[in-house]
């Protein structure tokens, strides 16, 4: 809840594979509250209100997760919404054609999330829901700590960069 609050203020793209990373944890919790008690809430060292507020923020999140039959897999309609908007800006700073830097940051990217489009069979996503599918692919390959060739890093540098030249033009 706190790192959520503070990455959705300072940088948009790490809010959002952040959220999937929570929405994941959720469901290895089964969305019981009290596993993510024990597994999530309690490793902080922090007062007990902080302590209740994050178990309310949890609360919340299981609910909406269940209300958008979201249990097994998918990301919350707030968190797709959020991605959508990325994706309306990405089209309007491509369709403008006055931020030449952002236009070739994303030539080199496509290419690469292309690639990820076709693997990933996900063909009507936008280019910008594809970068932050794959971004959180490869965070997950990380932490299972999955070799990586340099290849696939190099390709998802270009990835990374173009979401985090979006990113920093994104206002709330």
């Amino acid at each position: 809840m706190i790192i959520a609050q503070q990455k959705q203020k300072e940088n948009i793209a790490e809010y959002l594979i952040y959220m999937y990373q929570v929405e994941d944890m959720i469901r290895a919790n089964k969305l019981n509250l009290d596993s993510i008690e024990q597994t999530l809430i309690n490793q902080f060292e922090v007062d007990y209100e902080v302590k209740r507020e994050m178990r309310e923020w949890y609360k919340t999140l299981i609910a909406m997760m269940r209300d958008e039959k979201k249990e097994g897999s998918g990301h919350l309609n707030i968190l797709t919404s959020t991605v959508e908007q990325l994706s309306e800006l990405h089209h309007q700073i491509l369709e403008r054609g006055e931020d030449m830097g952002y236009k070739e940051t994303h030539n080199k990217a496509k290419p690469h999330i292309e690639a990820l489009r076709m693997r990933s069979g996900h063909g009507r996503e936008t280019d910008i829901q594809v970068a932050f599918n794959g971004l959180y692919g490869l965070l997950i390959l990380k932490l299972k700590k999955t070799p990586i060739t340099e290849e696939t890093s190099k390709a998802f540098d270009t990835i990374r960069e173009l979401v985090a030249e979006l990113s920093s033009r994104y206002t709330l």
